[in-house]
């Protein structure tokens, strides 16, 4: 199995400030961060620092998941399926993202894809002998909230991220993300090619800011410098808004989903 993956996993529990900014903007932001930021250990694998991300979110009939997010629910969180790549030989990565008031938690295990496979159809138990024991207990995590709220596949998002670590001291990561999409995905294809692809709209480019307890002075320099306003930019929530929009409620509805209407 390839070793492909977002290094975001080294901060496993954190703040996250999110931004929309201007991509004109984005060559001087990466001036600013050059001192205290490096791209991170895959990203520096590829052209221009940036790679692909391709999300399978799952759900359940009422959208309970998409629907915690759009009332603000202080504790919410997210289940998805994330590849890097299609690479036969790559992982799959099994995701539950927590938000707790202002702190974002993810855990998450990566399976080859046999492995995965298996967990798709044959669940958690009678397999998972070997892997590890940290493996072992996300993935029973994330077939526990899968089972809870019955979740089942919804759509696929797909952007590509340009991702920076700390160099030293206290860790932080940002990430500059575009060219967002989605697709309808109501079985498990996890591929990035596959399918009808939409773009997202978005007002820009997608900034997220990650650290753990601390906020270095050099961060609050950067919102400064560039006049940066905090705003929320579930990638989710808006691509399931946009298919909604697109008048996909019909296969939503074929598939046994239903969208409960909105409170204002």
């Amino acid at each position: 199995m390839q070793v492909a993956f977002d290094s975001d996993v080294t901060l496993r529990s954190r703040f996250e400030c999110k931004y929309i900014i201007s991509p004109a903007s984005v060559p001087a932001m990466r001036e600013f961060i050059q001192p205290f930021m490096a791209p991170d250990r895959y990203a520096a694998r590829w052209q221009d620092n940036r790679y692909a991300i391709c999300s399978l979110y799952l759900d359940g009939q009422d959208l309970g998941l998409y629907q915690q997010t759009v009332g603000g629910e202080k504790n919410r969180f997210k289940l998805r399926i994330r590849t890097y790549d299609d690479h036969p030989e790559s992982p799959v990565f099994f995701e539950v993202k927590r938000k707790l008031n202002s702190i974002v938690s993810k855990h998450r295990a990566a399976l080859s894809r046999d492995e995965a496979a298996q967990l798709l159809h044959r669940g958690v138990n009678g397999w998972m002998e070997g892997l590890p024991d940290t493996a072992v207990d996300d993935l029973n995590n994330f077939a526990l909230y899968a089972d809870l709220t019955d979740a089942r596949p919804l759509v696929r998002v797909k952007y590509m991220r340009e991702a920076y670590e700390s160099r030293g001291g206290d860790p932080v990561r940002i990430t500059i993300d575009t060219d967002l999409m989605h697709a309808v995905t109501l079985d498990h294809d996890l591929g990035h090619e596959t399918g009808r692809w939409v773009t997202t709209p978005v007002a820009g480019t997608i900034l997220e800011l990650k650290f753990t307890e601390r906020y270095p002075e050099w961060i609050a320099d950067l919102v400064r410098a560039f006049g940066l306003k905090q705003q929320p930019v579930p990638k989710y929530v808006m691509s399931v808004d946009h298919l909604l929009l697109e008048g996909r409620e019909a296969a939503l509805t074929m598939a046994g989903f239903f969208l409960p209407p909105r409170t204002a």
